[in-house]
This record gives structure tokens, C-alpha cells and sequence, in this order.
């Protein structure tokens, strides 16, 4: 005998939907400009390999919701598994018996929105949706952050192996030539 659901899903509603809209956070969803934001990336390869997880939007949406929450790659892939509003805000739910395992992810993903991504068509688009939305426009605020990039944390190893490689190159070889 087969069970009639109170809520069926049309064309994509269901009463999560419904509560993910009327959230913060779909509030905040529907402020963005998706399709013009998709625009800025070039279109979705078709190919060999493994299907990618996530669309130009999904990519953008993940950006978004790190920013928003201010947590660590891992912590967003473990909130994403498990939270359907975010799944909603990314527009890629997961099956009941699905997950993301792959961590690397969201470096991946920031990798290729950074060489693929029309940075200044970005810009543009997001001054001009949220241009009315902004007070004191005539102020300009930047991040003047700089970071060496060969710098490298000093594990033990590292540093046990660089003690070894001064004792053996540098020291050594002038003690024996004495």
C-alpha cells in the first residue's frame, strides 16, 4: 500500500525550499546576481572524467558562505554534507546517502575561479546590483595585507633535516680540508 505524502515536491518546492527562502540565508541568496555572476566563468567543460560537484554557481556560492561563516575549508565541507540550507544556497542538494569526501576541494575550486574568472566583469557586476544598497559610496576601502609566500612552516623534520644538511655541507667539509 503506498503512501500519500502531505508534501510533494512541485517543480522543485518542498517545504525545506520554502524554509530556506524565507531564512537569512535565502534572503541573502536572493540578493546576489547568479546569472550574471555564471557569466564571468567561462561554460562548464564536457568530457572525460569524473563530473565536477559543483557549477560556476555552486563555485560561487561556496566563496560566498566561507566569507559569510568565516570557517575553514573542512569545516564548510562538513557543514555542506550535512546542511540542506546550504545545499539549497549552492544549487546542488545531495542524495540521503551522499557526501563530498574530496577536502581539497575548495582549493581547487578557488584555483580555478582565479585564473578563470573575469575579475573586473565580477567588480562591475556586483557595483551595479548592490550600488543603491551601499552607503557612503564615495569612500574607498581596501586591504593593504601582504604575506611572504616562501616562507614555510618549520616542522621538525624540516628543521632536522636543514641541521643535517648544514652540518654536512657547510661544516663538515671545512673541518676535514683543516
Amino acid at each position: 500500500m503506498a503512501q500519500l505524502s502531505l508534501f510533494k515536491n512541485f517543480e522543485g518546492y518542498s517545504p525545506k525550499y520554502n524554509f530556506f527562502k524565507n531564512s537569512l540565508l535565502g534572503r541573502i541568496h536572493d540578493s546576489i546576481p547568479w546569472d550574471e555572476l555564471i557569466d564571468c566563468l567561462p561554460d562548464e567543460r564536457v568530457g572525460r572524467g569524473a563530473p565536477s560537484w559543483f557549477g560556476a554557481k555552486g563555485m560561487f556560492a561556496l566563496m560566498f558562505l566561507k566569507a559569510y561563516f568565516n570557517i575553514s575549508d573542512r569545516q564548510l565541507l562538513e557543514r555542506f554534507n550535512t546542511d540542506w540550507s546550504l545545499q539549497y544556497f549552492c544549487g546542488k542538494v545531495l542524495a540521503e546517502d551522499q557526501q563530498i569526501k574530496d577536502m581539497t576541494i575548495m582549493t581547487r575550486i578557488r584555483a580555478y575561479i582565479e585564473s578563470h574568472c573575469d575579475w573586473e566583469k565580477l567588480q562591475e557586476i556586483l557595483i551595479n546590483h548592490w550600488k543603491y544598497d551601499v552607503s557612503n559610496s564615495h569612500v574607498l576601502l581596501m586591504d593593504a595585507t601582504c604575506y611572504e609566500s616562501y616562507i614555510r612552516f618549520p616542522t621538525d623534520v624540516k628543521l632536522l633535516w636543514e641541521c643535517c644538511e648544514w652540518v654536512f655541507e657547510s661544516q663538515l667539509f671545512s673541518i676535514c680540508s683543516e
